[in-house]
């Protein structure tokens, strides 16, 4: 890969990064309140669950990739790490807007992480482990963008079995 291809490839992925969370803040907007931990089926991700677990993605590949400190609380390993079990009980959970906002606070440091690395860091081969999601650090975000919609998907499978409508088109 050349180094403008690695270029075109963030700034791709920082649109699809966009777009992604755009769509997935739309899916939960009219949620009712008291709806935000529904499972449409026993263990399904629910609504907090899913947007708690995308900040600390986000969180999990600035901080080990990009070696720097967390923004987000270490309790939220827990709750929204891989592995997490999501809970009906929405007292485990921070609220709503907590979350929304670590929602901007986990993307702007990846952003702001990515924005930061030279055209060989971008090339710069991921670690064992974690290069099952990029091959390296200029693909983290096409790759998390990704992740968010598959997410997204569970969102809807949430809208559905609530009743509400698509918020496409």
């Amino acid at each position: 890969m050349t180094t403008a291809a690695a270029s075109n490839l963030v700034e791709n992925g920082k649109a699809a990064l966009d777009l992604a969370r755009r769509q997935t803040l739309k899916l939960v907007d009219d949620i009712p309140a008291d709806k935000l931990c529904h499972q449409p089926v026993p263990h399904a991700n629910h609504a907090i669950w899913v947007l708690g677990h995308l900040a600390y993605s986000d969180d999990g590949f600035t901080a080990a990739l990009g070696q720097r400190e967390s923004v987000i609380d270490e309790s939220w390993k827990e709750l929204f790490g891989m592995g997490s079990k999501p809970s009906p009980d929405a007292s485990k959970y921070p609220s709503l807007d907590d979350i929304k906002a670590a929602l901007k606070r986990t993307r702007k440091a990846l952003i702001d992480w990515i924005e930061s690395l030279d055209e060989q860091q971008l090339l710069t081969p991921l670690p064992e482990g974690w290069n099952v999601f990029a091959p390296n650090n200029a693909a983290v975000l096409p790759s998390l963008a990704w992740h968010e919609g598959f997410h997204a998907g569970q969102l809807s499978a949430v809208r559905r079995s609530l009743g509400l409508p698509s918020t496409m088109g």
